[in-house]
């Protein structure tokens, strides 16, 4: 059985159970922990690099302080990882993020951060040495909350992380003006 076929069975059954958006509260305070799953679709942009996008394996982890009605801010870890033609890959990014509700009686957010995006790709050959780098990165992105149960939310939702341009490395060989994008969707939960 898929991980997708999972996620999506998931998904329909925390939405089919979900209550409705009339009674959500999205002006709680306090401490939030979240967690998501899913799929992304990621880019290395180099010279040497081949112009192909790999979907792959998403997920997030997150956490945080509700600041203000409709206004959270957190931490989070948020990856990628592929495996293609003998090639494994990995996208990870740490950093802090906000997440807010235009309308804080509405039961979807917008959310933008900032972080360290690190990259590293690397063949099961011992010797070749793995290729490397970390850059600064933005993300901005969009879900919807639904509520499943008294302090758990159900989460589906999307985001997109860009970097800037950095270097990678493997040995002693450098690669200069590398970025790497990603689009990442799936659904997660909340507790807060």
């Amino acid at each position: 059985m898929s991980v997708r076929f999972l996620a999506v069975a998931l998904a329909l059954t925390v939405t089919a159970g979900a209550i409705p958006v009339n009674a959500q509260d999205p002006s709680l305070h306090g401490p939030w922990l979240g967690g998501g799953l899913g799929t992304a679709s990621a880019k290395v942009n180099c010279d040497l690099c081949t112009n192909d996008r790999n979907g792959g394996f998403s997920g997030y982890l997150t956490g945080g302080l509700a600041v203000a009605r409709g206004l959270r801010a957190g931490a989070e870890l948020s990856g990628w990882f592929d495996t293609t033609d003998d090639v494994s890959q990995r996208l990870a990014l740490i950093g802090a993020s906000l997440y807010g509700n235009p309308n804080p009686r509405a039961p979807w957010y917008l959310k933008g951060g900032l972080g360290l995006l690190r990259y590293r790709a690397a063949t099961d050959n011992e010797d070749d040495d793995p290729l490397t780098g970390s850059v600064a990165a933005m993300q901005v992105g969009g879900g919807y909350d639904l509520r499943a149960a008294d302090k758990l939310w159900f989460t589906p939702f999307a985001n997109l992380i860009v970097s800037s341009r950095g270097n990678l490395t493997s040995g002693n060989t450098i690669i200069t003006d590398a970025s790497y994008s990603m689009l990442q969707i799936g659904a997660g939960l909340t507790w807060r």
